[in-house]
C-alpha cells in the first residue's frame, strides 16, 4: 500500500500595512530559511497570493577547467592584439 504525505497548512492573520507591505510570521521564516533582505517571489492564482523564498542564485559557478577554457577562448588572434596594441599602448 502507497502512503501519502500530507502536508498541515498553518495558517496566521496578517494586517496589509502601507503600500501594501506584509510580514511574513517569524515561525514561518524560520521554517522556510527566509532572512532579511533576501528576493522571493510572489505569485496570484485565482484569490491567492504564493510567497516562495528563491531556491536558486542569479548566477552560474564555473569550475577552475571551464573558466580557464572561457578565458583561452576569449583571447584576441596574436595579428589583432598586436594591431589593438598599436592602438591602445597601455595594454599587454
Amino acid at each position: 500500500m502507497q502512503t501519502i504525505n500530507r502536508i498541515s497548512p498553518q495558517e496566521e492573520w496578517v494586517k496589509i500595512l502601507a503600500k501594501g507591505m506584509v510580514t511574513i510570521p517569524k515561525s514561518f521564516r524560520d521554517d522556510l530559511g527566509i532572512r532579511e533582505g533576501e528576493i522571493a517571489k510572489i505569485k496570484k492564482i485565482g484569490s491567492r497570493l504564493i510567497i516562495e523564498p528563491r531556491e536558486t542564485a542569479d548566477y552560474e559557478v564555473y569550475s577552475d577547467n571551464e573558466l580557464k577554457e572561457m578565458l583561452q577562448k576569449d583571447k584576441l588572434p596574436q595579428n589583432l592584439a598586436q594591431k589593438a596594441a598599436g592602438f591602445w599602448p597601455d595594454l599587454k
